[in-house]
């Protein structure tokens, strides 16, 4: 009998994580060049969680008394896992399930800068969501970089828009606040930890660029101007960078960083 439980649980768990990184693998046939084997096998890894729900449903019907299992399996054929697998998604999803290789509800999130940030990079940070997306209100940790939002935040949306920008079509899969890349999200999803792309989450990216590009301390010491043009190869919003895609002078990020300061009580 145990064998038999075994069995149908394994069946059931190679069925779930099969479908499941089929399905949540799509999204990576978007991304941008040279990202699209990390973003495969970051699925994969997530993909895996869902054989615990496989091999549970699998072990139920391997409870069933009178199966000759050897005569079911010389019969299995592909679509019989493929029926099993949809089964157990549906379940799953049905469950709100948040280990499934993909996430099947939004993640409600408090929107807004961490307060355990100085009013000079809460600042600094308002600035950049402003160069960026236009706005500096909750609106902005959902803009998409050239039309449209995203509602759901259990991951970067990794969706690619293009559009032209003085005469050039861009493409870009640049989303959010800090309108992060799709291989920026590779890139610091893993190092920090992150387990989805919250508010929250991206602070803590676009804080860690302005740290990869020593700007922290200019940040803290009140140099604004050095602080943002040192940032400027980051964000195409910002100067001191030869991306053409009509950046903020320095005198406008410069206001509206003080305006910031100043309702932040800094």
């Amino acid at each position: 009998m145990l064998w038999k439980i075994f069995i149908s649980g394994l069946i059931g768990a190679a069925s779930s994580v099969a479908l499941s990184y089929g399905i949540a693998s799509v999204s990576c046939g978007l991304v941008s060049p040279n990202t699209d084997k990390i973003c495969l096998v970051s699925t994969f890894g997530k993909s895996i969680d869902s054989w615990k729900l496989g091999f549970i449903i699998g072990g139920i019907f391997g409870l069933f008394p009178g199966v000759d299992y050897h005569r079911v399996a010389s019969k299995i054929k592909p679509i019989h896992l493929s029926l099993a697998s949809i089964s157990c998604l549906g379940i799953y999803c049905l469950l709100g399930s948040q280990t499934f290789g993909f996430k099947t509800s939004s993640l409600q999130t408090n929107i807004g800068v961490n307060s355990k940030y100085s009013p000079k990079m809460q600042a600094f940070l308002a600035t950049i969501r402003w160069a960026e997306t236009g706005t500096n209100t909750k609106e902005s940790y959902r803009k998409l970089v050239f039309n449209g939002t995203f509602n759901n935040f259990s991951t970067h949306p990794l969706i690619k828009q293009c559009a032209p920008i003085n005469g050039k079509r861009v493409c870009s899969t640049a989303a959010g606040a800090y309108q992060m890349l799709d291989k920026s999200w590779w890139d610091l999803q893993p190092k920090l930890k992150l387990t989805d792309f919250s508010p929250q989450s991206q602070d803590r990216m676009a804080v860690e660029y302005i740290r990869r590009n020593n700007a922290i301390a200019d940040i803290e010491s009140g140099n604004f101007t050095k602080a943002a043009c040192k940032v400027g190869k980051i964000w195409a919003s910002f100067p001191c960078n030869s991306y053409n895609q009509n950046p903020k002078s320095m005198q406008e990020l410069n206001n509206y960083y003080q305006q910031q300061l100043l309702a932040l009580g800094g």
